[in-house]
Formats: structure tokens, sequence, C-alpha cells
């Protein structure tokens, strides 16, 4: 008895610490995660992400839309319903808040949709020609449906960004001018033909910077990215919230890169509540739900966001290179089970709002 006694205690002993150290583990209803974002103030810049799903209810949808300024489409699969809905959405929003002036961003997946997985970049052949025809198709389809839905509602919704994965193609080190040249040709076709159909529309590409890996220098040159890309900017994911001197510093070295190659601005990727975990047999190994400290979600919402941060960037990052932020998972990823709640953070944190202790952080 004495020894469960002992046991007992050191389990209540453990929790308890955990609990003053990390803030309590809460989950929201839906009900409390709607009532909390229906209290957030609009993000000060606009962020994009991997589309949102087609089931997400009117409340969250428009609020997503209101504190983002932007509601994000698949171009490659989504129908005219969903368009419609987003399009009404967004103007909605502009009509009765003009300062927020929310918008579209279409995602793209290059050379995953037709071009057959077995073949390298430097095919030209049946399934290359069916990927581009795929593309100029799908383009189109979605800018005659944002224009359809512009007339109904008398609205001029803009789609303000094309947002396109890169893990496609993988660039070769050694003895391979051929194979990087044909990737780069393969994207760059990709960002021409998007920006002939969307000529307003700020050219987002995932993966063209640096983040920290387990290399001999421990930092790596993300391998989707070659020489002869035609971007607009570089980015970079910080999919390790948790830890804020490898978020900063993968910022800093990809600014250093795009500063090396010409470029101005350079995007961050966030993953909130999902990331790369440390990992006991590996450098890192994926988590789609982490429920990390709720600080971690806060503070770099206010890095982000607030320009007192970007301005020193030896302590924090020169985070005020970036024009706007994508999120991937998406919202309200139902494989990120927690996104909410470290979303609702995000913003209070980019907002300058201290309340915290309702998500479960503890001082």
């Amino acid at each position: 008895m004495k020894q469960c006694h002992t046991i007992a205690t050191e389990i209540l002993l453990f929790f308890t610490i955990t609990n003053l150290c990390y803030g309590q583990k809460i989950t929201l209803s839906d009900t409390e995660i709607n009532t909390k974002l229906m209290e957030l103030k609009p993000l000060p810049k606009v962020h994009y992400y991997w589309p949102q799903s087609s089931d997400l209810d009117d409340r969250k949808l428009y609020e997503l839309a209101r504190i983002t300024h932007s509601l994000c489409l698949s171009g490659d699969w989504d129908k005219q319903q969903k368009v419609e809905r987003c399009v009404y959405t967004c103007a909605r929003i502009n009509k009765t808040n003009p300062q927020i002036k929310a918008s579209l961003g279409v995602n793209f997946t290059p050379w995953h949709i037709k071009f057959d997985k077995k073949l390298p970049p430097t095919d030209r052949g049946p399934t290359y020609n069916a990927e581009i025809k795929h593309f100029e198709e799908r383009a189109r389809l979605i800018k005659k449906w944002v224009a359809e839905s512009n007339k109904k509602y008398g609205s001029n919704v803009k789609i303000s960004a094309v947002i396109f994965s890169s893990e496609r193609f993988v660039k070769k080190k050694e003895d391979s001018k051929q194979w990087n040249d044909a990737i780069a040709s393969n994207y760059n076709w990709f960002t021409r033909k998007a920006k002939s159909v969307f000529p307003d529309a700020r050219m987002e590409w995932y993966a063209k910077g640096i983040v920290a890996s387990a290399s001999s220098e421990g930092w790596s040159r993300r391998p989707w990215h070659v020489e002869g890309e035609e971007l607009e900017r570089l980015s970079v994911e910080l999919y390790a919230v948790p830890e804020p001197e490898r978020t900063r510093e993968g910022y800093r070295r990809t600014c250093q890169l795009a500063d090396e190659l010409g470029y101005t601005e350079v995007t961050p990727w966030v993953a909130l509540a999902a990331g790369w975990r440390r990992h006991k047999d590996k450098f890192q190994a994926w988590s789609s739900d982490w429920d990390y400290d709720i600080i971690y979600s806060w503070m770099i919402g206010r890095e982000l966001n607030i320009k007192w941060f970007g301005d020193r960037p030896k302590r924090f990052a020169p985070y005020n290179r970036a024009q706007v932020v994508v999120f991937y998972p998406r919202p309200f990823d139902k494989r990120a089970p927690h996104w909410a709640k470290h979303f609702i953070a995000y913003v209070r944190g980019a907002t300058g709002i201290k309340e915290l202790d309702d998500l479960g952080f503890e001082e």
C-alpha cells in the first residue's frame, strides 16, 4: 500500500509540475471556438493557407475570411459551388468592412495531377502535355467562376494570390544541369501561365528557403529549389513553432539567401498545432496533432505581425520582409484537432491581446 501511495503521489506531482510549466491542455467546443473567433480583430497582414474544407460551417468561413483577409480555393479540384460561396462570403465582408479587403487565394499542385510520377522532369511526352492542359483549363475555369459570382452578387472580389506546391522534382547536386534546368523550366511554365491568367495575383511557391536539417552544417536549402526559377520572392517553412530560435534562424538564413539572389520578400509558411517534432531515432518527425504550449503560437503571431519585432532582426528575425503569411495545415483541419485554439492564440498575439488563460496558459 505504501508503495502504491508513493507511486500515486509521484504521478500527481508529475502532472502538477507539467501543468505549471506547460499550462493546462484545454479542448474547446465548437461553440466556444466560434465565439472566440468572433471576438478577434483582423490580422495586420494577409494570411493565405492550403484550401479550407468545403464543409466548413458558415460562421467559421466568415470569420476566417474576416480575420485573415482571404479564403483559399483548390484550383485543381474545387467546384463552382465552393467558388461561389467563397466569393459571396468575401463580398459580404468587403461591403460591411471595406478596410479588410477580403480576397481569394488559389492553390495548385504542379506536376502532381496528370504527369506520370515515374518520369523525370526532362520528359516532354503525353503526360507532360496533359498536365499543361489540365492547368490551363482549371485556371481559366476558376477565373470564369469567380467572374460569374462577382456578377451575381454585384461584387469585385479579386484573386490576389496563386499558391503553388513545389514537392514534385528534387534537385540533383552533381552532373545534373539538364535535370535541374528542366525542373526550372517546368515550374517557370506554371508561373508564366498563372501570371497571364491572373495578372494581378502574387505568385507564392512553397519551400524556397533554408531549414534546420541533419546535415553537417545543421541547415540546408530545400531540395525543390533550383537555379533559374522565375520567382517573385523566397519562402521558408516555420514548422517548429515551439522552438523559437530555430524558427527565427531559419527565417534569418532564408533572408540572407534572398539577399544573395536579389529578392526582397520572404514568405513564411507557418504550422500551428502541427509540425516537425524532435525524434529519438531520427532528426525529426512530422506530427499533425501537436498541442504544444499555447504561448508559442501567441509568440509567433506577435513576431510575424507586429513591426517592432521585425525592426530587431538580430534579437528576433527580419520578419518585416514578410508581406503575407501562409498557413499549413489548412484551417480547422481535422488531422490537426487543436488548430483552432492555436489560431486564436496566434491572432491574439498578432493583434496585441495578452489574454491566454482561457486557452490553457498558466503563468
